[in-house]
């Protein structure tokens, strides 16, 4: 499949298209610290004109997958070890909240469908690819427990923006299911219905992660 068959497997307009294309590219590492993006060359790709590309380059600038320098262009953000520590606080911050508000309204449907993202991404095996995205859709399910649409959304953004840096965890040979089953003890948590403990896990499992992380790529 060449780039524009791949673009137009994105729905909504030319900008919103290049930015999904654009971010999908950044997340996934296709797309790494420090890469130039060329506005002409990508919309040359896509077969789209450059104004929605610089618009959807200006919107990843927002939201910092991209930094945009004064009379230099864009590349992809660079992160040091203290901004990627940052983006793992927030998102354990988000997601603590997500689990507390879960555990008070969470359903058996909810519950039921946790335990399926839970099975689905236990049998991916040594697919990163594949296990990343069963554990973005299991995170996604967590969070949609709380009933926030705006919550949810942040935690998937902050779940995003480390994506990368999971990626390659996991390409160094790593794992992120220890011992424990962490992921099971957060469905338990909120089958509890104990908030506060959900919370304290949530956080937990996140910055442990982070630490693993950033000892693995020596960030």
């Amino acid at each position: 499949m060449n780039t524009k068959q791949q673009f137009w497997r994105y729905a909504g307009s030319s900008q919103q298209q290049a930015y999904v294309y654009l971010q999908d590219r950044i997340v996934s590492g296709v797309l790494t610290g420090g890469t130039r993006l060329i506005p002409e060359t990508i919309a040359t790709e896509l077969g789209i004109s450059r104004m929605p590309v610089r618009e959807a380059i200006r919107q990843l600038d927002a939201e910092g997958y991209v930094t945009i320098r004064p009379n230099r262009g864009a590349v992809v953000t660079s992160r040091t070890r203290h901004e990627v520590a940052e983006l793992f606080e927030i998102r354990a911050a988000l997601e603590g909240t997500a689990l507390r508000l879960g555990a008070a309204r969470v359903s058996a449907d909810m519950l039921a469908d946790l335990d399926i993202e839970l099975k689905r991404l236990r049998s991916v095996g040594t697919d990163h690819a594949s296990w990343l995205e069963r554990h973005d859709a299991f995170h996604d399910d967590l969070c949609r427990t709380s009933g926030r649409l705006q919550l949810e959304a942040e935690c998937r953004r902050y779940r995003l923006a480390v994506r990368p840096y999971m990626r390659r965890y996991l390409q160094s040979g790593q794992t992120f299911e220890q011992p424990g089953f962490e992921h099971e003890r957060l469905i338990d948590a909120l089958r509890g219905g104990d908030g506060e403990l959900a919370e304290r896990m949530a956080r937990s499992h996140i910055m442990a992660n982070a630490d693993a992380i950033a000892q693995c790529l020596k960030l």
